[in-house]
Formats: structure tokens, C-alpha cells, sequence
């Protein structure tokens, strides 16, 4: 079963501001009762094509799964995208900064591949993942405005 979600989110903040902060995911301390048990860097610096990572997560109170990610696209600060698996699933994560004086509209663009036998569960899956994306969309936001 395949999901696809398109987001977006206006944040006060510059564009090379939010592609960083993105692109250091694993350098931020996740916040407490986050679903990221685990978000490391596997791979050597710098961050570029190729940066591989590894997430452990919980996104359904009885599952918890190991995530694998390589960035496939790299255009500082305009593009960030990744390839990612996991027992069951794999996807494509997109994000794209549109820069506006000190703002900038980030898009979120992901497609999810589900398999058996998570698929049969798909509509309660992406009821879930619609509200955890749209929520980190927001988290990220205030995280970066308080910042400023």
C-alpha cells in the first residue's frame, strides 16, 4: 500500500536556517515522549549524498521499528531528500526551502511503501503518520522561532 503526503509550513527563519537544522538532524536532542528512541549518523562527515542513518522509532504504542536512510539529493538550501527502509516499509522524503527575505516556506513531500502485514492496518497507519508529520512540521517551526 502506498501513502503520499504533501506538506508545508511558513517559518520565520532563513533558508540556510531551516536546511540546517534538517540536514544536523542528528544533532538535536529529541524531546521527551518523542517516537525517536535512536537518530544517529552512520556514515563519516560531512553531510552529502550518500549520509547514511539509522532511527529507532515508536509509532504505534505496540511497534517499534529500526529505520535506515540514505540522502540521495543534496543542494544546500534548497533541496534535501532521502531514501529510507525498514521491516515492512520504505520511502522517499523530500524537502524543499523556498526562501523569502528571513522566512521560508518548507515542503514536505513523502511517499511511503507499506507492506503485509502492516497494510492491513493502512487506514489507522496513515491517520497516524498524517498527524505525526503535520506535528513535526509545527515542532520544528517553534523549535527554530524560539531560536531567533
Amino acid at each position: 500500500m502506498l501513502m503520499n503526503f504533501e506538506l508545508s509550513i511558513s517559518i520565520n527563519c532563513t533558508q540556510e536556517e531551516v536546511f540546517i537544522f534538517l540536514r544536523d538532524k542528528d544533532q538535536h536532542k529529541q524531546k521527551e515522549n518523542s517516537p525517536v528512541l535512536v537518530l544517529e549518523r552512520i556514515t563519516d562527515p560531512p553531510v552529502t549524498v550518500g549520509t547514511k542513518y539509522r532511527e529507532v522509532v515508536q509509532m504505534l504504542p505496540f511497534y517499534i521499528s529500526e529505520i535506515f536512510s540514505t540522502i540521495t539529493r543534496y543542494e544546500p538550501y534548497e533541496y534535501l531528500e532521502e531514501v529510507f527502509y525498514s521491516k515492512g516499509m520504505k520511502g522517499h522524503l523530500a524537502y524543499q526551502f523556498i526562501g523569502n527575505n528571513s522566512s521560508t516556506k518548507l515542503i514536505q513531500r513523502e511517499s511511503i511503501y507499506i507492506s503485509f502485514p502492516l497494510n492491513l492496518i493502512n487506514p489507522l497507519i496513515k491517520k497516524v503518520l498524517q498527524r505525526k508529520l503535520v506535528g513535526r512540521l509545527i515542532e520544528i517551526k517553534a523549535i527554530l522561532e524560539k531560536n531567533l
